[in-house]
């Protein structure tokens, strides 16, 4: 072969293998979308740094572009974000071998600097070998990337495929959509891992269908809608804080008007009290300020998303399905862990104290009242139910049910033994099983699980949404099994005085024991479990390890059959003895409650304030938590 060129010998100044962190050879080296890559413990160091002051934070800034860069899992804790962001093994071969030589010279005891890697044989190659990789009918479709371009973020762009567009566990090639389990599939995925999935779908059917149905346009509706309320409250917080300083310089400024008067015996007071205020101002401005920097980056994130959204023409299919899929998903959960706003108001009642200064011996405390509403909510403790609708053809026993993902109902009708779905709040099937149903969930897209019991047999069972048919029984016990809640892959089953967590195989992985004659569980976006006892007319709120964390009783609560949480946390309880409905605060302090007759369940929908009531006696009913307007 022919000596190298000088270009060749150059390699060395246009490719680095340093991380921009540390500036040390990159150990694992993690690719981020943007395409700068960083040492593992680099970048998990970075993120940790960079999250730790947010409340829920779903993503942080490139260390170097900037970009803001989406939380690879919202299902896992920020330390172990780093371990999900792919490794850039090009450059960890490239740390590895310590050269930059062609690996087929090498083996033919040739030192040749490479020139191009092949991405699926994983090798470095020089121009010759490139030529003759081209030309092989074996290696001809190969993917080739110039070595020039590595270090060149906007070459990187044109010329590599993001790590994001491949299968996550072969690095292939999306081909196809598991539309069971939202899955995005090779070809290897699809013949092993999903060959028993009653739905598999071509990659470019599933992006045509989802331009046709005008799903992105209505996720970037949903997007829009809450960047505008980011934007609103991030201006918001940033007028709290602005009235912060100017009602705390307006206090400083009285305070030390009226000193002037009585000085010499005010002196070492209204040094202790202007002490107290800078504290007070401090922690309320850094919890004001640790709200704002949430809301930017969800703001950024929400940006983001709608540029991917809007630019779906240019986009392959199968980036653009995945992105339409993670950024659905992620959408769902950035919008249950939302960030509260905060309402302050900063005052003083030191004029009283110094119009008694010879008595007093401190000035009285600083208080702040603050009231924390949720981000995209409206505050239920001065909220209307308004009625919908009723659903025409349940009438009465109904003990549970679930909105599902389109909008539809499905309830369970236990003394009928029927399972309900409604479309448009219109009947549209009606299926008899063979036990007492109580409660439905929607697993995945493609199959709901039903809780049913009879003669003190219970189990929880597959069907499936098309047919309404049991396909699998996920678990059978000796005993009832009452209402069910999905939170992160896990089945939770109230169980009388039992809350079992199942796997998705149907196996218990935890048991909480609880107050008998529980009916009702729900899992709210911390992951912890409420219940709610018909025997002790309590609601309970424990951590995801059992142990007992909020308790909430009233003298207008009996017998709460039924619970739900919605998406900022807050819990309805349904107290059927008491013909009212109870919502209280995540932590189980009352909020309202309303008049309801009869209430048995009461189930909403996910990220809005609608709700179905189904009733013992009477039919169930379609409500929303309004604002109240003052007329």
């Amino acid at each position: 072969m022919a000596d190298s060129s000088p270009s060749e010998k150059n390699f060395e100044t246009d490719i680095t293998t340093t991380c921009p962190i540390c500036f040390e050879s990159f150990k694992t080296p993690r690719i981020l979308p943007c395409l700068h890559t960083f040492c593992h413990n680099c970048l998990s160091s970075y993120i940790l740094s960079t999250c730790k002051n947010k409340e829920s934070p779903v993503g942080f800034p490139c260390p170097l572009c900037r970009r803001f860069v989406p939380a690879p899992s919202f299902s896992v804790e920020v330390e172990k974000w780093t371990e999900l962001i792919p490794v850039n093994k090009i450059i960890h071969t490239l740390s590895e071998k310590g050269d930059k030589l062609c690996d087929a010279c090498k083996r033919a005891d040739e030192e040749i600097e490479a020139s191009d890697w092949c991405e699926s044989c994983s090798e470095l190659l020089c121009a010759s070998c490139v030529k003759y990789h081209k030309r092989s009918a074996v290696s001809k479709n190969h993917s080739l990337i110039p070595i020039v371009t590595f270090n060149n973020v906007s070459e990187q762009n044109k010329k590599i495929e993001s790590p994001y567009a491949l299968c996550q566990e072969h690095n292939d090639r999306v081909e196809y959509l598991c539309v069971e389990h939202e899955e995005l599939c090779c070809t290897r995925c699809a013949w092993n891992k999903h060959r028993k999935c009653t739905q598999i779908d071509g990659i470019e059917e599933v992006a045509e269908n989802l331009r046709k149905k005008g799903k992105f346009a209505t996720l970037s509706k949903e997007i829009s809608e809450y960047e505008d309320t980011l934007v609103k409250t991030k201006s918001e917080g940033e007028d709290t804080i602005r009235y912060i300083d100017d009602t705390s310089d307006e206090i400083r400024k009285e305070s030390t008007e009226l000193r002037n008067k009585i000085v010499n015996h005010v002196d070492a007071l209204l040094e202790d009290h202007l002490s107290e205020l800078a504290q007070n101002v401090k922690q309320n401005k850094d919890n004001v300020a640790e709200i704002v920097a949430a809301v930017s980056d969800r703001h950024l994130l929400m940006a983001q998303y709608l540029q991917t959204l809007r630019d779906t023409e240019l986009t392959p299919p199968s980036i653009l399905v995945q992105d339409y899929l993670k950024i659905r998903r992620q959408f769902e959960h950035v919008t249950r862990s939302s960030p509260s706003k905060l309402r302050l108001k900063l005052h003083s009642h030191f004029s009283e104290d110094l119009t008694r200064i010879l008595q007093v011996t401190k000035f009285s405390d600083i208080k702040t009242e603050i009231k924390s509403l949720p981000l995209r909510g409206i505050d239920l403790s001065c909220a209307t139910m308004e009625l919908i609708c009723e659903l025409n053809g349940c009438d009465g026993d109904v003990t549970g049910g679930c909105f599902l993902e389109n909008g539809d109902i499905v309830l369970a009708n236990r003394d009928s033994k029927q399972l309900l779905h409604y479309r448009n709040y219109e009947l549209v099937q009606k299926v008899t099983i063979g036990m007492q149903p109580r409660d439905v969930v929607q697993q995945t897209p493609l199959f709901i699980l039903v809780s049913e019991h009879h003669n003190l047999k219970g189990n929880v069972g597959q069907f499936d949404l098309n047919a309404f048919k049991n396909v699998e029984e996920i678990l059978k016990r000796d005993n009832n099994v009452y209402s069910l809640a999905l939170s992160l892959g896990f089945v939770y089953a109230a169980c009388s005085d039992l809350i079992l967590k199942l796997d998705s195989k149907g196996n218990v992985v935890q048991q909480y024991k609880v107050d008998n004659y529980t009916y009702s569980v729900a899992i709210n976006n911390k992951n912890e479990v409420i219940s709610s006892s018909c025997a002790t007319h309590n609601v309970t709120v424990m951590d995801n390890s059992g142990k007992k964390m909020y308790l909430y009783t009233h003298k207008k609560l009996k017998y709460p059959y039924g619970l739900d949480v919605n998406f900022s946390g807050e819990i309805f309880v349904a107290g059927q003895h008491s013909n009212n409905i109870h919502v209280l605060t995540p932590t189980a302090e009352l909020l309202k409650i309303y008049e309801v007759e009869s209430p048995r369940c009461i189930k909403l929908k996910k990220t809005s304030y609608m709700c179905f009531v189904g009733s013992k006696t009477k039919t169930t009913k379609v409500y929303e938590f309004e604002k109240y307007l003052h007329r």
